[in-house]
C-alpha cells in the first residue's frame, strides 16, 4: 500500500474480507473501505465504493436500476488462497486478494475481457482506475468528441466544453467500451479525463473528479450488445417522430433586422426581388423580421415557409425563435397553425434555465440548449401535449438519446468540418447516441457555395438534416447561392425522401443497439484498420450504404473534384455507385476519382435492397441476403403497433430468387391492400422469370415500352435506361440496366411473392482475381522522395509509366497511373512498408522488392503544453482565456471590453521551465476579422520577471493567415505580447502556439 498523508491519496490496499448480502456482495480492504459488488443482469455488473458508505441509490446519471434479482440469486462465490470469485452465468469476476485489483473472465470464449493491472487510486476528490491495455484492443466513447471516434494512444476529457469544432466535446458521457468485449459506465457527472495509452501503451487509466468509484461493467461480444446493456441503463433511443427525417429550418424571426443591399455583395441574400444583408443597426435598417408579418412579410417567418414551397423544397420542420426568449404566444400560435397548413411541423426555442413550459398551442417539439442534467426533458415532453414528443438539444450528456435528439452547429466555409463532423458521428453513435444532426454549413462563417453544397450532400444521408439560418453574416438555406446549387440540394431532398424508409428503419434497429451512422468496423469486424481513424472520414449508413464525403477543394483538370484514398472494405464485397451504377470490387483503396459538384461519393453494398416508399422496392443482388423494412403509425407504442417487411435473395450461380414474406404486424393506418414494383438490377436480359404469389405461378405479361409497363396492371420489362436515382437524371443519363417487375394490389399481410430468374448475371466480372503475367515486368527501382515526406503525406515515384497497384501495410491502392504519385490523409510519425506492382487489365506482374517509409512528426508534436496564460483585460465568459492555450483550434478566447491606447493588452505566457523554442504562431479567429491584433510587441523573460523586447509593434494585417514569428534558438521562461490595436470591438485568437526546436 502506498499513502499520501498530506492529502489523503492512497492506493486501495489489499482484500481482507467478503460478505454475500441480500442483493450484492461486500468486500472489505485493508485500508478501510467498504465496496458493493450487484449483479444487475447477465452481462451487466456494479462495483460501488463509497468512502463515507453512504450507498445511496441516487443515480447522477438518472439511470434506470430497476433490474430483476435473478442473476444475483443464481450467481456463486469461491474463494481461493489469492482471490475471491463469484460465478455469475458464464463470468468470472476475479478479486484479488494483494493487490486488490479486479478481473473478468468470459468461460465461453476462455478470454479476460477486462484487467486492472493496479489497484484503484482514491483521493478526497478523485478516483483513478487502472485497466490493462492490449495491442489489438481499441476504445470508443465518451461522448461526441468532435474529429474522433477511435481513442486508442488518445486522451479524452469528459466535459462539456462549448466548442463545436474540432476537438470540442459536445456531450459529456461518462462511458467507453472496447473491442476486448467489455465497456464501463461511470455513474458520475463529473469531469473525467480517460487515457487510453497515449502515456503507457499498454495501460488505460479512467479518473473522474469524485471521491466516489461507482462503475457499470457491461460484456458483450458485439458493439451493439455492449450499446444494448448501456441502454439497459440509460433507455434506448426515442423513435424520431416521421417529419423529423424531413428538411428543418432554424431561424431568428424576433429580432434579425435586414437592409438593402446588391446582387455582387457576397452575403447578400435574394428575398423577393431585391438584396438584403443582416444588420445589427437599426438605424440603417429598411426591414425586421417577424412570425406573421407584424412588421414586414417580407421578412417574416411565414413567407420564409413560403419561399421553400416556391423553390420547391419539401419543408418539414421549423423553428422560429432561435436563441430568442419569445414571449408572445399569441403570435407563436398564429404562425403554428400556418405552418401546420403548409404541413410544416413548428418548434420552439426553450432556454435553458426558464422554467415556463406554458409552449404555444400546436408546439410540435422543442429545441433547447439545456446542458444539465434535470427534469426539464420530462416537463418539455409533457407540456408538447403530442403522441410522439420530440426535444432537440444542442449538447447532451448520457442518456439522453431517450428523450431527445442531438442538434448542433458550428462554423461554416471550411473544409475540414465535414471530416470534423463526421468522426464525430460516429463517436457519438458509439457512445450511445445515434439520433445526431449538425447543421448545414454550421451556424456563423461560411460563404463558400462548394463547401455548403458538399456539406448538404452528405448530411442528407444522416438521422437530421437542417439550417441554423440568422446567426451570422451569410445565409445557411439550401437556395442561398446560385440556380445551380439551389438545384443539387433541391435534388437531395428529394433522395432523402426516397431513403425515408431506410432511415426510419436504422432508427428502430438504434434501439437493440445497432448505431445509424457506423464505422466500417460495425459491417465488416474482422479488419483491423477498420478499427483506426485511417478511413474515418467515410461511414456506413446503416449495413448497406457507404458514404465517402468529399472532405478538401481539391479538383481535377475539369473543375470536378478529385477524391483519393476512398476505401471500399471486404474483397468478397461488390459495390455500386448509387447514381452511376458502376461497380467496385472491395478490399481496396481507390484513386484519382472524379466527382462533379453533383455526386456525392454513395456506394450500395452487394446485396442490399431498399423500399423507396409505398413498396417499390429497388434490389442489388449478390449472393445471400436478407433485408428487413420497419415502419410504424408514428405513435409512442411502436413496440406493439408496427409491421416489418422481409426481403431475401439468393443467387447460386446463374439463379437469382427473391422473396417478399408477407408483412408482419400491423396498426390502424396500414393500407393492406397495396400493390408491389421490383427493380432488380442486371447486366443482361435473363431466359427466364417465374413469379408465384403463395407458391402459384401466375402469368406475368412483358412490355417493349415503359410508358406501356407504366400503365399496365402487371407486368415485366427489361429496362436498359434505368437508374434508381431519377431526379439526377439531369445530371447523368440513365443507362443502368433493370428488371422491372409490376404486380398489382394485394393483400401484403397474407401474400407471399416469390420470384425466380434464370440467367441472371449482375456484377460477374467484378470480383474476379488478378493473374500474375510474366511478360509484365516488375517495377524497378520506385523511390520515395525524403523531400517530400511530411506528416500525412509522401510523394512515390518509379522509372516506367503505366498503371500501378501499390501495397502499403496490406492494403491494396488502385487507380495510380503515370510515373509518380503523392499519397495523402496519412497518419503523422508511422511506418508504412510498401511494395508496388505494374497492371493491365486484370493482369498484373510480380511484386516490386519491399521498401518504407516513416511520416513526419505532426507540427503540434512539437508544440509546448500547459502553458498558463495571464491577462490585463476580462476575457468573455463563453470565450474563456483557457482556450488560446488548449491547442485546439476549434475555441476561441475573446477579451470582454476593447483595447484603450492608455491600456494595452499584455498576454503573458508562462512555461513550466525554460524552454528553447524554435518559433510562435498566432492563429487568428475563424469567423471575421473584426477582432485581429495589428500592432504587437513581443517580449521575452529568462525568469518570467524581468522582459527583454524581442520585436517591437509588428504590424499584421486583419486576415485568415497564421502570423507566425520565429524564434529560432530563443530560450524564454515567459513571453509577453502587448497588443496596442485590434481591427475590432474586441480582441480575439484561436490559438497561440508555442513550438520548441527540435532535438
Amino acid at each position: 500500500m502506498t499513502q499520501d498523508t498530506q492529502i489523503n491519496n492512497h492506493q486501495l490496499g489489499s482484500l481482507t474480507g467478503a460478505n454475500r448480502c441480500k442483493n450484492y456482495y461486500e468486500l472489505h480492504y485493508a485500508t478501510g473501505e467498504v465496496a458493493r459488488f450487484y449483479i444487475l443482469a447477465d452481462g451487466i455488473f456494479r462495483f460501488v465504493l463509497d468512502p463515507e458508505q453512504n450507498f445511496t441509490d441516487h443515480s447522477p446519471l438518472s439511470l434506470q436500476l430497476n433490474v430483476h434479482s435473478t442473476a444475483f440469486e443464481h450467481s456463486q462465490v469461491r474463494a481461493t488462497s489469492d482471490s475471491l470469485i463469484i460465478q455469475a452465468g458464464n463470468y468470472q469476476i476475479i478479486f484479488g486478494q494483494k493487490p486488490a485489483t479486479m478481473s473478468i473472465f468470459d468461460e465461453t470464449l476462455h478470454h479476460t475481457r477486462m484487467t486492472q493491472v493496479k489497484p484503484l487510486e482514491l483521493g478526497d476528490n478523485f478516483t483513478r482506475e487502472f485497466l490493462k491495455q492490449g495491442k489489438n484492443e481499441f476504445y470508443f466513447g465518451g461522448g461526441l468528441q468532435n474529429g474522433h471516434f477511435s481513442h486508442k494512444g488518445r486522451k479524452l476529457t469528459i466535459k462539456y466544453d462549448h466548442i463545436t469544432g474540432k476537438d470540442g466535446v459536445i456531450t459529456q458521457v461518462p462511458f467507453f467500451w472496447s473491442n476486448a468485449g467489455y465497456g464501463e459506465l461511470r455513474n458520475t457527472n463529473t469531469v473525467g479525463n480517460y487515457d487510453f495509452g497515449s502515456c503507457d501503451p499498454a495501460t488505460t487509466i479512467i479518473a473522474h473528479q469524485t471521491k466516489v468509484f461507482d462503475s457499470f461493467y457491461l460484456l458483450g461480444n458485439t458493439p451493439q450488445a455492449i450499446l444494448a446493456k448501456y441502454y439497459t441503463l440509460t433507455g434506448k433511443p426515442m423513435m424520431l417522430p416521421k417529419y423529423t427525417l424531413g428538411l428543418g429550418h432554424i431561424g431568428n424571426f424576433c429580432s434579425t433586422l435586414w437592409q438593402p443591399s446588391e446582387a455582387k455583395v457576397r452575403n447578400a441574400s435574394k428575398i423577393g426581388n431585391s438584396y438584403y444583408v443582416r444588420t445589427t443597426d437599426a438605424a440603417n435598417a429598411s426591414g425586421k423580421s417577424s412570425l406573421n408579418g407584424e412588421e414586414d412579410y417580407l421578412f417574416s417567418a411565414r413567407a420564409m415557409i413560403d419561399r421553400y414551397k416556391a423553390l420547391h423544397f419539401s419543408l418539414s420542420w421549423f423553428v422560429p425563435n432561435y436563441r430568442i426568449k419569445a414571449n408572445d404566444n399569441k403570435a407563436l400560435a398564429c404562425f403554428n397553425d400556418y405552418a401546420l397548413s403548409q404541413d410544416v411541423y413548428p418548434g420552439f426555442w426553450h432556454q435553458s434555465g426558464n422554467s415556463n413550459f406554458n409552449l404555444p398551442t400546436q408546439t410540435a417539439f422543442t429545441l433547447t440548449d439545456n446542458s444539465a442534467l434535470s427534469a426539464d426533458e420530462e416537463q418539455l415532453s409533457t407540456s408538447l401535449q403530442r403522441k410522439r414528443p420530440l426535444i432537440l438539444q444542442t449538447n447532451g450528456y448520457a442518456g439522453m438519446q431517450k428523450n431527445a435528439a442531438l442538434t448542433f452547429g458550428d462554423i461554416g466555409g471550411n473544409w475540414e468540418n465535414i471530416a470534423t463532423q463526421v468522426a464525430g458521428f460516429i463517436g457519438s453513435n458509439l457512445s450511445g447516441q445515434p439520433l445526431v444532426g449538425a447543421a448545414v454549413d454550421g451556424t456563423q462563417g461560411g460563404g463558400n457555395a462548394q463547401i455548403s453544397v458538399r456539406d448538404f450532400e452528405w448530411k442528407s444521408f444522416t438521422p437530421l438534416l437542417f439550417s441554423f439560418d440568422d446567426q451570422g453574416e451569410y445565409s445557411k438555406t439550401p437556395f442561398a447561392y446560385n440556380k445551380k446549387i439551389t438545384e443539387i440540394s433541391r435534388a437531395y431532398t428529394i433522395l432523402r425522401a426516397q431513403f425515408q424508409n431506410y432511415l426510419y428503419t436504422l432508427n428502430y434497429q438504434a434501439q437493440s443497439g445497432v448505431p445509424i451512422v457506423q464505422p466500417l468496423f460495425i459491417a465488416f469486424p474482422d479488419e483491423r484498420t477498420n478499427y483506426t481513424e485511417q478511413f474515418g472520414n467515410e461511414f456506413m449508413l446503416g449495413d448497406n450504404l457507404l458514404i465517402a464525403p468529399i472532405t478538401n477543394g481539391r479538383e481535377d483538370e475539369n473543375g470536378n473534384a478529385r477524391k483519393d484514398n476512398l476505401y471500399l472494405p471486404d474483397s468478397r464485397t461488390m459495390w455500386i455507385d448509387l447514381f452511376t451504377g458502376k461497380k467496385y470490387a472491395g478490399g481496396r483503396v481507390y484513386n484519382n476519382l472524379s466527382y462533379p459538384t453533383w455526386h456525392l461519393p454513395v456506394f450500395v453494398r452487394g446485396g442490399s435492397s431498399f423500399d423507396l416508399g409505398k413498396r417499390d422496392y429497388v434490389l442489388f443482388p449478390q449472393g445471400q441476403s436478407s433485408n428487413i423494412i420497419y415502419d410504424d403509425d408514428d405513435l409512442t407504442d411502436f413496440n406493439h403497433h408496427h409491421c416489418e417487411s422481409q426481403i431475401n435473395c439468393i443467387k447460386s450461380a446463374d439463379k437469382l430468387t427473391i422473396t417478399l414474406a408477407p408483412v408482419k404486424g400491423n396498426y390502424a393506418d396500414l393500407e393492406v391492400e397495396q400493390p408491389t414494383k421490383l427493380a432488380i438490377l442486371c447486366d443482361t436480359y435473363p431466359d427466364q422469370i417465374t413469379v408465384k404469389i403463395n407458391d402459384q405461378v401466375i402469368s406475368m405479361q412483358e412490355y417493349g415500352t415503359i410508358d406501356a409497363f407504366d400503365h399496365a396492371r402487371e407486368g415485366i420489362f427489361f429496362n436498359t435506361s434505368y437508374t434508381a436515382v431519377p431526379e439526377f437524371n439531369y445530371y447523368h443519363d440513365p443507362d443502368q440496366i433493370a428488371l422491372q417487375i409490376k404486380l398489382a394490389s394485394r393483400d401484403i399481410t397474407n401474400s407471399k411473392i416469390e420470384v425466380i430468374i434464370h440467367n441472371y448475371t449482375y456484377g460477374e466480372n467484378v470480383l474476379v482475381h488478378a493473374i500474375t503475367d510474366g511478360l509484365l515486368p516488375s517495377p524497378k527501382l520506385p523511390a520515395v522522395d525524403p523531400n517530400q515526406i511530411s506528416a500525412h503525406s509522401f510523394a512515390l515515384a518509379w522509372p516506367k509509366k503505366g498503371n500501378i497497384q501499390v501495397e502499403i501495410n496490406g492494403i491494396l491502392y488502385e487507380g495510380i497511373s503515370g510515373n509518380c504519385f503523392t499519397f495523402h490523409e496519412l497518419a503523422p510519425n508511422t511506418r508504412y512498408i510498401i511494395r508496388m506492382r505494374y497492371a493491365a487489365g486484370n493482369k498484373v506482374s510480380e511484386w516490386s522488392d519491399l521498401f518504407g517509409v516513416i511520416t513526419k512528426h505532426a507540427a503540434i508534436d512539437y508544440a509546448i503544453n500547459d502553458i498558463q496564460v495571464t491577462s490585463n483585460y476580462s476575457s468573455s465568459p463563453q470565450h474563456p482565456l483557457t482556450y488560446l492555450t488548449d491547442l485546439k483550434l476549434a475555441s476561441e478566447w475573446q477579451t470582454d471590453t476593447p483595447i484603450t491606447p492608455d491600456k494595452p493588452l499584455e498576454l503573458i505566457f508562462s512555461f513550466k521551465q525554460v524552454e528553447k523554442l524554435s518559433r510562435m504562431a498566432f492563429v487568428p479567429r475563424n469567423i471575421d476579422h473584426q477582432g485581429d491584433p495589428v500592432d504587437i510587441t513581443i517580449s521575452v523573460s529568462l525568469d518570467g520577471i524581468n522582459y527583454t523586447t524581442y520585436a517591437n509593434h509588428l504590424n499584421w494585417k486583419a486576415d485568415s493567415k497564421n502570423k507566425v514569428v520565429g524564434l529560432r534558438d530563443v530560450r524564454a521562461k515567459a513571453i509577453r505580447l502587448t497588443i496596442y490595436q485590434s481591427s475590432g470591438p474586441i480582441t480575439a485568437a484561436r490559438e497561440v502556439i508555442f513550438f520548441r526546436a527540435k532535438k
